[in-house]
């Protein structure tokens, strides 16, 4: 994983306290709130749960258009007319769909559901699909989680006589579609007192308001609602923790067979399903019907009433899953083989890939994998014959949108927001899209942003307790905009390290004055793990409890580590002057300087890594200035070296791994000043 920059927030004590005062909670617990930015009562409230069994819901006509959609709606349920929910593929989707399917169907309406192929016809409403719909004799359609940009779509809709009644959480265009009702609560126009509803809140709003009774619409659908709103990770705060906490208690007993045998399959029947569970656990199932298969499967195991059949879908949902982690392996491999043989592609601001026939499903999960590791904006694209598609992820402080927005002359078509876009393209243009995209990067970011790791408080060991892990449980669910508490624990040394898993995680016992800690890190395997008995070290860690015959235990996971000695801002200096160096970018006399190494200093770095390295680039940074070798200078006398033979060295973002090509006199009769990147920074051996 890249490394990241540590962000600790501030901590307002007296109002921590106060807050704690007031309404009985843990100190740690206020402090949480108070830092994420929930002060008020009612957002405490709010994010504690205090009256999910009482208060009152919002009111779904706040929502611009409610009530045309509901009269048009009861009135093709009076009619019997033939209506279609037209849904989408993702989660958030097929859960919008079972949730209104279910519903009218309950209600006597003459309903059916359309779910597009990802592959044939993707995301949203197409004419195509509307024909077909037309031949069905379908009076109305109705979108969820799609339909604020079917501005032409719902157009043909109307020249066929299908009325459209759209309901979305995206965000709206220049023009809305001409339908009935566009109820969007992310309209410009809209009123709503909250907005961030997924797809398939704004279908249970929908519900809400032709029925007339939230809290029974929640207590029958609330686990669609909970699973569709963590999956697509809209913001955990307002009406959606109250939703999702809701949801999560249906879930936890599901009268759903489908869910049930979903559940049970992933191996968590008897235990506590929580906002990680389904993000992790069960979305990934759900999902991989959309991605490789038919999303109208996943449909059918949520709506089904038969035990047999909620059986055979949730088994089918399940092989699909496995065959889209074993379609990641190989589209790992190949990403891999092609940095072999050319890695200067992860040398760019933004990493954008090519690879044939690679299923358009995935290359989304795969971006984001890229992402991480890199800590760069990533572009994943899949062609086949003339015409390609791609899906992006991106960093905070990098707009994918903008991006791609401004490289649109090289595309068919593009969309998106800030961390994730999708664009399609001719084949041919690839080339020039990786250029325009990163020109632009190179334009509007000197030095592009940094991953951050953002980290709730600082604690001395002695305070690492179970007491402590109890308190954040308050805030569950944890999702977007309240996430896992993370907590540093700074200046410990590490004592003893002891390979668990086969060697596959490792187990750290770390010290500091009196106090002794124990940790897990885990996948990370022996020979990857650069720390040593003995280091100083800082640790990022998360705390959790688990109950295992009656008795409780507390278990803390390093989510990351680095050794105390860091300084961010020198080692992200000195990566990004690298780069710049190997992509061949004009340099100062000054940065030439900080890049260029010593005849010395080529020695030093060789005799460190000669016996080889593994481990976080970083690690072996600090270590090396320690010795006199600044950053820039480290990284460019490994590419020395490797460029003249001496060193393998590669890079796969987790993991720098070096090793001697040649040892004793052999190596000694080696000169790297011919070497291109020597050449660069005018190295000259002396």
């Amino acid at each position: 994983m890249s490394f990241r920059r540590w962000r600790i927030a501030k901590s307002d004590k007296m109002l921590s306290r106060s807050v704690a005062q007031r309404f009985g909670i843990d100190g740690f617990t206020a402090h949480l709130l108070t830092s994420r930015g929930f002060c008020t009562d009612e957002q405490i409230s709010d994010m504690l749960g205090l009256d999910d069994d009482t208060a009152e819901f919002i009111d779904p006509l706040e929502i611009i258009d409610m009530d045309k959609a509901v009269s048009r709606i009861r009135r093709a349920i009076d009619e019997f007319e033939r209506i279609a929910i037209y849904g989408d593929y993702d989660v958030d989707g097929v859960t919008s769909t079972a949730l209104l399917f279910s519903y009218l169907e309950s209600v006597g309406a003459n309903v059916m559901y359309y779910i597009p192929d990802r592959e044939g016809e993707g995301y949203g409403l197409n004419c195509k699909a509307i024909d077909t719909l037309h031949e069905m004799n379908i009076d109305l359609i109705i979108t969820v989680d799609n339909g604020i940009s079917a501005v032409v779509e719902v157009a043909h809709a109307n020249s066929l006589g299908i009325d459209v009644v759209v309901t979305d959480h995206h965000q709206e265009g220049d023009v809305l579609p001409d339908a009935i009702a566009v109820v969007d609560p992310h309209r410009r126009d809209s009123g709503c007192r909250f907005k961030e509803y997924a797809g398939v809140g704004v279908a249970f709003k929908l519900v809400c308001a032709i029925e007339g009774d939230s809290m029974a619409v929640i207590e029958n659908c609330g686990d669609l609602v909970a699973l569709g709103t963590v999956a697509d990770v809209v913001s955990l705060t307002g009406e959606n923790r109250r939703l999702v906490r809701l949801g999560l208690r249906q879930l936890q007993n599901s009268g759903r067979p489908g869910l049930r045998s979903l559940i049970d399959m992933a191996g968590l029947t008897g235990k506590t399903i929580t906002s990680t569970s389904i993000a992790f656990v069960i979305a990934p199932r759900l999902n991989a019907a959309g991605r490789l298969g038919k999303a109208s499967h996943a449909v059918k195991l949520l709506i089904t009433e038969d035990d047999d059949e909620a059986f055979t879908y949730a088994d089918e949902l399940t092989a699909k899953n496995k065959e889209r982690q074993a379609i990641e392996q190989i589209i790992n491999r190949e990403v891999s083989e092609m940095l072999e043989k050319d890695s200067s592609v992860i040398f760019d601001r933004v990493i954008v890939i090519a690879g044939e026939k690679w299923n358009g499903g995935v290359i989304g999960i795969f971006a984001s994998k890229i992402c991480e590791r890199y800590g760069k904006p990533c572009i994943i694209i899949s062609y086949d014959g003339d015409t390609a598609k791609g899906s992006g992820r991106s960093i905070e402080g990098f707009s994918l949108y903008e991006a791609i927005s401004a490289c649109s002359e090289q595309l068919i078509g593009f969309g998106g927001h800030t961390l994730a876009a999708g664009i399609n393209l001719k084949t041919e243009n690839i080339d020039s899209f990786r250029k325009a995209i990163n020109e632009y990067a190179s334009h509007k970011f000197p030095l592009m942003p940094s991953p951050e790791l953002n980290i709730d408080c600082q604690l001395p060991p002695s305070a690492v307790t179970m007491q402590f892990c109890e308190a954040s449980q308050l805030l569950e669910p944890f999702g977007a905009d309240n996430p896992t508490p993370l907590i540093a624990v700074m200046g410990l040394m590490l004592t003893d390290i002891y390979g668990a898993g086969g060697g596959k995680h490792q187990r750290l016992t770390l010290t500091r004055g009196e106090s002794v800690i124990t940790a897990m890190k885990f996948s990370t395997c022996d020979e990857d793990f650069p720390f040593k008995v003995g280091d100083v070290v800082d640790i990022a860690i998360t705390l959790d409890k688990s109950t295992y015959r009656g008795r409780d235990s507390l278990t803390l996971i390093v989510r990351d580590i680095r050794l105390s000695e860091t300084h961010f801002d020198e080692l992200n200096r000195g990566k990004q002057l690298f780069e710049k160096m190997m992509r061949g970018e004009p340099l100062s006399d000054e940065e030439i300087i900080e890049l260029r190494p010593t005849r010395s200093i080529l020695g030093t770095v060789y005799r460190a890594v000669s016996d080889g390295y593994r481990g976080e680039s970083e690690v072996l940074g600090c270590r090396m200035k320690r010795k006199g070798v600044g950053f820039a200078a480290l990284l460019t006398s490994l590419q020395i070296l490797s460029e003249g033979g001496l060193l393998h060295v590669s890079d796969d973002g987790f993991v720098l791994c070096v090793e001697a090509a040649y040892r004793g006199e052999q190596a000694g009769k080696i000169s790297p000043e011919n070497t291109p990147s020597a050449v660069r920074v005018g190295y000259k051996n002396v």
